[in-house]
């Protein structure tokens, strides 16, 4: 199985191949520079594992929530890999991302993934990692640090780039009971290998088959017009 994951969705690039059961990674904090490093990074992963992109069987992408400008990055390379090689695609939550790092590194398993979403508002979700597996709690959300809540007494481990920005909103938020955060993390490519391969395992399952045609490669922005220029916004 060899399964190439792309993410561009925050400051941080990151790109991972999963390859005979060995990952080869590479990550740069290149705010506003993906374009000129991705595919660098993309054929220098290849080489490591002495593949082409011809023998690939699927390309996953961090498919959002995340900038609009890193969203469409990320998508389109993926799409121009995808479409020249005849892969199919894996679309990977942007939060299920960070918190399944939260996994590896922190070894947690009730997560609370908080990500910048710009606006005074912060892209979150929660996750259990239960029976080697990532599983949403409730749904993804776009909302004000003081609407971020958690349903329960899991004793919830914080991580994103959500709390480095709203640290004093969330604290005094008497809905978020933490007992840990790290607040520098962001979504890693090689984080998003473990959901990409279990989503190749469940190719053949209709009901939760992941995998899409290239020309289902598409970001997920949760924030509604949010590629609308503001002047054709309808007023409120």
């Amino acid at each position: 199985m060899n399964i190439l994951a792309i993410d561009t969705v925050t400051e941080m690039c990151s790109v991972a191949l999963l390859s005979n059961k060995q990952i080869h990674s590479q990550e740069r904090l290149v705010p506003q520079q993906h374009t000129q490093v991705i595919l660098e990074m993309v054929q220098q992963s290849l080489a490591e594992a002495q593949l082409g992109l011809s023998n690939l069987d699927a390309i996953s992408f961090s498919r959002g929530p995340g900038s609009f400008t890193g969203l469409r990055i990320c998508a389109s390379v993926t799409q121009g890999l995808a479409l020249a090689h005849d892969l199919p695609v894996i679309p990977v939550s942007s939060l299920a991302v960070l918190a399944q790092g939260a996994v590896r590194l922190d070894k947690q398993t009730s997560i609370l993934a908080c990500m910048d979403a710009r606006k005074n508002e912060v892209y979150w979700a929660c996750y259990q990692y239960e029976n080697n597996q990532l599983n949403l709690f409730g749904e993804e959300q776009v909302t004000t640090p003081a609407n971020v809540k958690l349903e329960n007494n899991l004793g919830w481990h914080g991580v994103g780039t959500g709390f480095r920005q709203f640290a004093d909103e969330l604290n005094v938020n008497s809905l978020v009971n933490l007992n840990a955060v790290e607040a520098k993390r962001y979504p890693l490519a090689q984080d998003m290998l473990p959901l990409a391969e279990q989503a190749w395992q469940m190719r053949n399952n209709s009901e939760n088959n992941m995998l899409v045609d290239v020309s289902l490669a598409l970001p997920t922005y949760l924030r509604d017009n949010v590629a609308i220029p503001q002047k054709a916004r309808p007023s409120k």
